[in-house]
């Protein structure tokens, strides 16, 4: 009862944030767990723009704290972030204070303790999942104003800009959305927590806003977006001349790994095309936590660090071309092709083909533990959201940015035609892409998206002459971020009148 009448006595209720700077190469985390390889140590390096090696990128954690009054009288509190959701792994709690003891309880899991410090006001806490003290200091609290729309800011960056009017979508709907979809503060640890909103049409950035701990300037993980990015690698190698088409077979291109685990005459028929569309055969399920080949699995593992070598000694589950499912370690061997064709590191063949010509801002491409020190293209890369979008209006200006050439326009309507239907997936697929139709006031429209965990979403409408980026830390919440696809954007292509 003392803890309770302290609570009341201090009012702790509201928001409080926190944040702390550290470089990734020292440590960071994936969904709400450590990355630890095989000698125990953090190992999570990132490439930057053409570097030789592996450098540091800093970064920081924003944590956000919320304390509502509960109905019994106490305190109920949880956790957002930014960066990776690690409010998941620590979950919705009961806040308690004794004296200046801060308490964050939660039924059969260790407390959170940390302190109240009632002189300045701040709250401390240290969270095992990670590094140092976050001292949270208190947010002040406004009431929340509507949206005002102001057009995007003219940069360096290569994209011209417009207003949402001159671009016939509607300033008063797109402001209606951003009210109810984006700016309310969230109630629960699930609620929507998107970061940001970016809108171009006809060529032009009309829309380009950012929430909840993100600014224009700050790569944002895009997770499995950057699988999409992958099948544009491929393709950008067979025109520089790589003897690769999409019917080359796997095993043969890459034979240096040989001798291969599980093999048989299935292994021997899979080709670029089962990789990129989902239907290598393999025995890999991202959606199955007990699938062999499923993401977390290979990468917690470290009887194998060569993330390519797991791969290829997975067993089969089906035939190469007969079922699609899930599966983030088959995309990443597609890395593996690339970089033997093109005969570079493939974080410097992605600045020379793709950032540099499209003027790329800040970014950075994550890398594979060793022996391969290599970028990871089954997704978690960095990338500012409005350079991310270039990516969309490549295939809406047949491959080039700003007069520059950087891929085929037959390479990018292959991505983009259907060539399978994943298993527990919404919509259709590609090669490294989905594929979605919107009922809009009775019109069909067509999408062509890439889609990575936690509600990173990049929309191309070709009908519309419109490309679109959301970006959001609902991660590991699938039925939170799923409702982006289903019900954010219909509300946002209402907005857009047709060409």
């Amino acid at each position: 009862m003392l803890a309770i009448a302290f609570l009341v006595l201090v009012n702790v209720t509201g928001v409080w944030s926190a944040e702390q700077t550290y470089p990734l190469s020292g440590g960071s985390a994936r969904d709400g767990q450590w990355i630890q390889n095989a000698s125990g140590t953090f190992d999570y390096r990132w490439a930057t723009p053409l570097a030789g090696r592996p450098e540091p990128l800093a970064d920081v954690i924003h944590l956000l704290l919320y304390v509502q009054p509960a109905s019994d009288g106490k305190a109920s509190a949880f956790i957002r972030n930014p960066e990776f959701n690690a409010g998941a792994f620590i979950g919705t709690r009961t806040l308690t204070l004794d004296g200046s003891t801060v308490r964050l309880l939660a039924p059969g899991r260790p407390d959170v303790v940390g302190r109240y410090e009632a002189s300045v006001d701040r709250l401390v806490f240290h969270f095992t999942q990670l590094p140092g003290e976050f001292e949270f200091h208190r947010m002040a609290q406004s009431d929340p104003l509507p949206y005002v729309y102001h057009p995007p800011q003219q940069s360096a960056d290569g994209w011209q800009v417009g207003s949402l009017q001159t671009a016939g979508i509607d300033a008063r709907g797109i402001a209606k959305v951003i009210d109810t979809e984006v700016l309310p503060a969230p109630t629960s640890l699930r609620a929507p927590f998107i970061q940001s909103l970016v809108i171009a049409r006809y060529g032009r950035l009309v829309l380009d806003e950012y929430f909840n701990g993100f600014d224009a300037d700050r790569p944002h993980d895009v997770r499995s977006a950057g699988k999409s990015v992958t099948t544009l690698l491929v393709g950008r190698a067979i025109e520089d001349g790589a003897d690769l088409t999409p019917h080359s077979r796997v095993y043969t291109l890459l034979a240096r790994y040989a001798p291969f685990a599980n093999f048989d005459d299935r292994k021997a028929r899979m080709t670029l095309a089962d990789l990129m569309s989902m239907q290598s055969g393999y025995a890999c399920d991202d959606n199955d936590d007990n699938s062999p080949g499923n993401e977390d699995v290979m990468q917690s593992q470290t009887k194998q660090l060569d993330w390519y070598k797991y791969a290829l000694d997975m067993p089969m589950q089906s035939a190469p071309g007969t079922k699609a499912v899930y599966c983030t370690a088959g995309i990443n061997l597609l890395g593996a092709i690339v970089a033997e064709s093109a005969k570079q590191w493939l974080p410097s063949y992605f600045a020379t083909r793709f950032a540099q010509p499209m003027q790329f801002g800040r970014y950075a491409l994550w890398l594979m533990p060793a022996p391969v020190n290599d970028a990871y293209m089954g997704g978690g890369d960095r990338f500012r959201p409005r350079d991310f979008l270039k990516f969309g209006q490549l295939l809406l200006n047949n491959g080039s940015w700003n007069g520059k050439h950087v891929i085929d326009t037959a390479w990018l309507q292959a991505v983009a035609t259907k060539r399978s239907t994943i298993a527990d997936e919404m919509g259709n697929y590609g090669w490294g892409w989905h594929l979605y139709t919107y009922d809009v006031g009775g019109k069909k429209i067509q999408a062509i998206s890439a889609g990575g965990n936690g509600g990173q979403l990049l929309f191309v409408f070709p009908q519309l002459d419109m490309t679109v980026m959301i970006t959001a830390a609902n991660y590991g919440q699938y039925p939170v971020w799923s409702g982006y696809i289903e019900k954010l954007v219909p509300e946002l292509l209402a907005c857009v009148k047709s060409t």
